[in-house]
Parts: C-alpha cells; sequence; structure tokens
C-alpha cells in the first residue's frame, strides 16, 4: 500500500490526509515540529497603533498575534497595513473578517513562491510609505526579510511570538513508519521548510531508518527544502531529481504532487 508521510505540524495535515485517504493512499501523520506560543501577553511595543506595516511570516503568527491582541482589547486601525508571507498566512485575517478593516499585501495563492522574496517584490515599490514596521515571527527562522528592511532604513521592532520545537517520534506512528519503509519505493514525505526537515532526518535516523528512507519519495514546497534535503543526505542533483519533486505550497499543489509520486501514470 502507498503511504504519503504528512509532516506538517498538528492540525495542518487533515485535508491532506483526508484527500490522499480517498485515493486509497495511506497518509500518515507525524508532525516533524511542535508549534507553540512564547508569549502570554503583548508588550507595549508590540501593540500595532504606532506601525505603518505589521508583517507576518505565517499563519501561525498571524493567529497567535491575532489571539493576544484580541486578549488586549486592542484593534488594527482602520487602513494599516498587514503584510503577510504568503498567501497562506493571510488567512487569519480573512476568517476573522480584518480584510475589510486592514490593507493586506501578499504574494497571490497562484505565485509559485510563496516567501519572503516574493513579499519583497511587492513591498518594494511602496517602502516609502513604511517607516516604523512591526515584525511578527518565530523564535527561529530567516534573517533574510529583516535583513532587506533594516538595508532600506526602516526602523524594526522584532515580535518573536511563538517556538518551533523539534518533535520526537515514538509510538504506533513511528512503528507505521518502520513498516512502510520496508517497501521504501512505497513511501512518500512532504517536507514543508528546512527546519522540518533537519528534524525529520534526526527522527529517521534515531529510528534506525535512515538507509530505507533514503531510497523513499519526496515533495518539497520550495527549491531552498530540496537544497537542505540535499545537504542532509549529500545526493548528487542526478539522485535529487530521481527522488524530490517540487511544487507550489498551496494546498491543490501539494495534493497533486503527492498523488503524481505515490500514483505515477
Amino acid at each position: 500500500m502507498k503511504t504519503v508521510v504528512l509532516t506538517r505540524p498538528q492540525g495542518k495535515n487533515h485535508a491532506l490526509a483526508t484527500a490522499l485517504t480517498a485515493q486509497g493512499i495511506r497518509a500518515l501523520e507525524l508532525p516533524a515540529l511542535t508549534i507553540r506560543p512564547a508569549l502570554t501577553v503583548l508588550a507595549q511595543d508590540h501593540l500595532p497603533g504606532p506601525y505603518d506595516l505589521l508583517l507576518f511570516v505565517s499563519a501561525q503568527a498571524a493567529t497567535f498575534y491575532l489571539d493576544l491582541l484580541a486578549s488586549a482589547g486592542v484593534s488594527f486601525t482602520k487602513g494599516q497595513c498587514i503584510a503577510t508571507v504568503g498567501a497562506a498566512s493571510a488567512q487569519p485575517f480573512y476568517e476573522a473578517g480584518l480584510d475589510a478593516v486592514v490593507e493586506l499585501i501578499h504574494p497571490p495563492a497562484q505565485h509559485p513562491y510563496q516567501d519572503s522574496e516574493a513579499l519583497w517584490q511587492l513591498l518594494q515599490p511602496r517602502l516609502h510609505q513604511f517607516h516604523r514596521v512591526l515584525l511578527v515571527r518565530g523564535q527561529q527562522g530567516r534573517e533574510w526579510l529583516s535583513e532587506q528592511l533594516e538595508s532600506a532604513g526602516k526602523q524594526l521592532t522584532r515580535c518573536a511570538i511563538y517556538e518551533r520545537v523539534p518533535a520526537t517520534w515514538s509510538g504506533p506512528a513511528s512503528e507505521q513508519l518502520a513498516q512502510a519503509l520496508q517497501q521504501p519505493q512505497d513511501v512518500v514525505s512532504l517536507l514543508s521548510s528546512s527546519e522540518s526537515t533537519q528534524a525529520i532526518y534526526t527522527n529517521v535516523v534515531r529510528l534506525g531508518l535512515e538507509s530505507s528512507w533514503l531510497q523513499s519519495r519526496f515533495v518539497a514546497i520550495h527549491p531552498r527544502i530540496v537544497q537542505c534535503l540535499q545537504d542532509l543526505t549529500h545526493w548528487s542533483p542526478e539522485q535529487v531529481a530521481r527522488q524530490v519533486r517540487l511544487c507550489a505550497p498551496s494546498q491543490p499543489a501539494m495534493l497533486d504532487a503527492l498523488l503524481s509520486v505515490a500514483m505515477p501514470k
């Protein structure tokens, strides 16, 4: 039986798991990272009032921030600019109906790269509008966007609102992975970030599954993730091309890629 290993954080795998199961594929949910809040209240300099632009690196950052903002009884200024790294990261604002209050800036959902570079292309023509910027992010992560803003002379404040902790795989799910990897050619893993890819690799090595895992297949949602996997495995470019499929980070694109790798026509 074909197995797809879904490694996104808890709560992010259900839709893909349901769609894969409907196609007769076993979906094994093994989150690589645990996401948890790092703050219980927002400091005064993390409230939105004085900022020309609030920038959120992920949906988790947006969700945690909106929860704490509601607890503080504070809202955004009408027309305030909110930028998110990717369309999915903007979803908490749309779901809260805040698109009628603020201006949301993000790459369109169909853009192939939902990353900092794509967002920066949208922000560059408008940099003259933004003097004070609040960057809401995790405790770890890329510094590229921060560096661009500071190089552009912006007054940048960082709000580290959550932390990502590598998960330790154990119990029935890890046993199911070991069983599936007895036929590694039938296993496909979804890789959704460089940090989670490192955590996945640490787990398979610890569980003694590295050899068979290296014979399986992978779907990655960004070239940086492919590079991370290549750095960990020391694969040649030809081997990467054989075993890794790159796709956009949207739900339909991930599903299509996972199905095409698990069930090639």
